[in-house]
């Protein structure tokens, strides 16, 4: 999948699915995608929606997050390239859409899907208005702060802190291949989607990420929700500072400037935020989406 396709794609995603509830969402199938094994088992999928994370071993099939019913299926061809095992555990990492429509297709193979109260109570009140609405399916099983099961020689590990990129998010980690899927808490290198009705706090999200970054080790492989290009949607801790320092940074920089005296309406045309000019725009007005949600939260 080259840059331009993956550009493609994911602007699709924020312009019209991930986002607006009354908003109408379609893509394009496609062909194009990345299925790749990371270390021990794990490995990830990029399409068009949030990464998928996988576990495939002699014991245990693990999915992270669902995409939508086509990319899913596109998904699941390749991991039956695997096993044949069906899904033991299901996680949904948020409730957008470009994470949880795909239920609908892999839960037909899944024993069990699993994700926060909030994810699936914000899954039914704020996914409403396309067509991927008619046919939600939720998670059977759900906690509030912390979850946890070992399957054969892999221990599963998944808590909610505080809202951040949403009301519900959660991070998953592998413990024995020490493999973290941190769902849209990372949008590396890019500017996040930032929804203040999705229960989104810019302040909660730097909270969540320093105790990532405080909790995990140095050895630790992130997988990321979204990126500029498949290479880049996994990483290390770095990636998780910088993403955390954009997000002090679009603060302080607003809650100056309106120190200043300076119009929303100015602020909200700002070009960059200092000290982050190569963050990319994967879709029109994200970095203004940023701000207002900056703006929003300063005034609240």
């Amino acid at each position: 999948m080259n840059r331009k396709e993956f550009l493609k794609s994911t602007a699709l995603i924020g312009a019209g699915l991930m986002l607006q509830g009354n908003t109408l969402f379609a893509f394009l199938d496609s062909k194009d995608y990345t299925f790749k094994k990371l270390r021990n088992g794990t490995g990830i999928y990029v399409n068009r929606g949030g990464t998928i994370g996988w576990l495939v071993n002699n014991d245990a099939v693990i999915t992270i997050d669902a995409q939508f019913p086509g990319t899913a299926e596109v998904f699941w061809n390749e991991m039956k390239k695997l096993t044949s095992r069906k899904i033991d555990i299901l996680f949904n990492t948020h409730h957008h859409r470009d994470h949880t429509a795909g239920n609908s297709y892999l839960g037909k193979f899944a024993k069990s899907i699993v994700a926060t109260t909030a994810c699936v109570r914000l899954q039914k009140t704020r996914n409403v208005g396309t067509d991927l609405d008619k046919n939600k399916v939720y998670a059977n099983k759900t906690f509030e702060k912390e979850w946890s099961v070992s399957i054969g020689k892999e221990n599963l590990f998944a808590y909610h802190l505080v809202p951040a990129h949403t009301g519900g998010d959660a991070v998953f980690h592998f413990i024995n291949s020490n493999v973290v899927h941190m769902g849209d808490l990372v949008f590396n290198r890019v500017y996040p989607w930032v929804n203040k009705d999705d229960e989104a706090s810019l302040r909660g999200w730097i909270t969540f990420l320093d105790d990532a970054i405080n909790h995990f080790d140095n050895d630790t492989l992130f997988i990321f929700g979204h990126s500029y290009s498949p290479g880049k949607v996994y990483g290390s801790k770095n990636d998780l500072k910088y993403m955390r320092n954009y997000l002090e940074a679009l603060l302080t920089t607003v809650k100056k400037l309106k120190a200043e005296g300076k119009p929303d309406k100015e602020i909200l045309n700002l070009e960059t935020i200092p000290g982050f000019e190569n963050m990319k725009a994967l879709w029109d007005g994200a970095l203004k989406a940023n701000i207002k949600a900056a703006l929003i939260e300063l005034n609240e």
